[in-house]
């Protein structure tokens, strides 16, 4: 599992930003934090690096995004295999 978290920075025009706000809430593996001014702090969960990518294209194209600023990464392997058990 591949977890990012974002700096979303949105327009200030208000009922822009709350559309970007509503789309994320309603669509993929996105966590919404709290808004820092114009930024939202927004982390993402997804099973592999491509699929974060995929996701980072399509919110950066959403209207009313300014700017998206990847700021933490953490990939975690799936639980390693079971080789042979002792019992």
């Amino acid at each position: 599992m591949q977890t990012c978290a974002w700096v979303v920075t949105l327009t200030a025009d208000e009922p822009r930003a709350e559309a970007v706000r509503q789309t994320l809430r309603g669509a993929g593996p996105f966590t919404l934090g709290p808004m820092q001014g114009n930024n939202l702090a927004v982390v993402v969960e997804t099973t592999d690096p491509h699929a974060a990518q995929a996701w980072h294209e399509w919110a950066a194209a959403l209207p009313g995004v300014e700017n998206i600023e990847v700021v933490f990464v953490h990939w975690e392997d799936a639980a390693p295999e079971v080789t042979h058990v002792h019992v």
